[in-house]
Parts: C-alpha cells; sequence; structure tokens
C-alpha cells in the first residue's frame, strides 16, 4: 500500500510539475519575506517582540495547557485557508489569489522562525524544529496539494468561462474536486493535532 501510495504522489507531482514548482517557489518567496522582516525590525519592536514571547513561555509553563484552546485556534486557521482555496478555484480569479495564500501561510512560517530565532538563542533550534517544522511537514504539503487542485480547477473555469452556466450547475459539476479538496483538508488536521500537542510540550521543555 506504501508503495501504491508514494507511486500516485510521483505521479501527480510529475503530471503538475509546472503547478507545484509555482506554488513552492511563492511558499519559499512568502517564508523568506517573514525571515527577513523580523531581521529588519527596529530594535524597539524586536525588543517588544522578545518580552511578548518570554512572557508568552512564562505563562505556559506556570499554567494549565488550554489543549482545547490552542486547537480550535490551529483548526481554525487551516480551515480558513483550505476555504479560501477552494472557494475561489471555482472561479477564473482563482489563480492569483492561490498564490497570494501560498505566499501569506509562507509569511507566517517565516516570520515565526525568524522570531523564534531571534529570541531563544541556543534553545531556538529545537523551538523551531519542533514547533514549526514538524506540523508544517503536514501543512504545508497538503497546502501545495490543494493548491494545484485550485489552480487546476481555476483554469478549466477559465476555458469554460463562454459555456452558459447556472450556480447549481457548477456545484454540481464540481463535486470531485470538492472531494478531493476534503481528502486533502482532512489529511492536513493531522498537522493540526501535531500542532496541538508539540508546541506546549515543547515550550516547557525550553
Amino acid at each position: 500500500m506504501f508503495y501504491q501510495l508514494k507511486r500516485r504522489a510521483s505521479m501527480d507531482m510529475f503530471d503538475n510539475k509546472v503547478q507545484y514548482l509555482l506554488l513552492v517557489f511563492f511558499l519559499v518567496v512568502g517564508i523568506t519575506a517573514g525571515t527577513f522582516t523580523v531581521s529588519n525590525m527596529k530594535i524597539s519592536a524586536k525588543a517588544e517582540f522578545s518580552e511578548y514571547i518570554n512572557l508568552l513561555f512564562y505563562s505556559v509553563k506556570t499554567n494549565p495547557v488550554d489543549y482545547f484552546c490552542i486547537f480550535i485556534n490551529s483548526f481554525l486557521q487551516n480551515t480558513v485557508l483550505f476555504a479560501i482555496i477552494t472557494v475561489f478555484s471555482l472561479m477564473m480569479i482563482g489563480v492569483p489569489v492561490i498564490t497570494v495564500v501560498l505566499i501569506i501561510k509562507g509569511f507566517c512560517v517565516g516570520f515565526t522562525v525568524g522570531v523564534l530565532a531571534l529570541n531563544l538563542g541556543s534553545g531556538g533550534l529545537a523551538a523551531i524544529v519542533f514547533c514549526t517544522f514538524i506540523p508544517n511537514l503536514v501543512f504545508l504539503p497538503c497546502l501545495c496539494k490543494a493548491g494545484v487542485l485550485g489552480l487546476n480547477n481555476s483554469i478549466v473555469a477559465f476555458k469554460n468561462r463562454k459555456i452558459p452556466k447556472t450556480a447549481r450547475d457548477v456545484l454540481i459539476s464540481s463535486r470531485p474536486h470538492f472531494a478531493k479538496m476534503f481528502k486533502v483538508y482532512l489529511f492536513s488536521l493531522i498537522g493540526v493535532i501535531l500542532d496541538t500537542l508539540l508546541i506546549p510540550a515543547l515550550i516547557k521543555l525550553i
């Protein structure tokens, strides 16, 4: 079964290599922008972020962790991103919107990495690896896959733009697309669970 999944993933990447390269490029642009934003902040702004992070870490270490609140926050962020991609993939303007979503997600990851590296020193490496890298091993591939599905569907919508269709026709014809997006979304929830469990645990250890 693992071999079949690996083969399907390889074929998917080969068939959509241009789309994946495009989305990974914009994701990297976002990560780079987020990291440089932190490194180029004013000293006063860096000090404020440092104070906030220290306060957050102290609060997590000294108080019971509200895992439900962390889960809901991560769940909502993930759901909003997938909802935006899914909705705009039904439209001709889906291509630029999806690329912007990838840039924003990349920026958030890069900014988080930059803040942790700036504030935590030697302990920052462990925090960066466990708090951002491991959950994003699930988040980012799922987001890229959803982006590819969205780009392909948006291109189809552009090609069929002159064919008269009602909103009901669009929804009916998009059912296979919705099913694929939903499968990717469900898999991405593994990242939400990792986010919920790993971040508080690592903060307590640092």
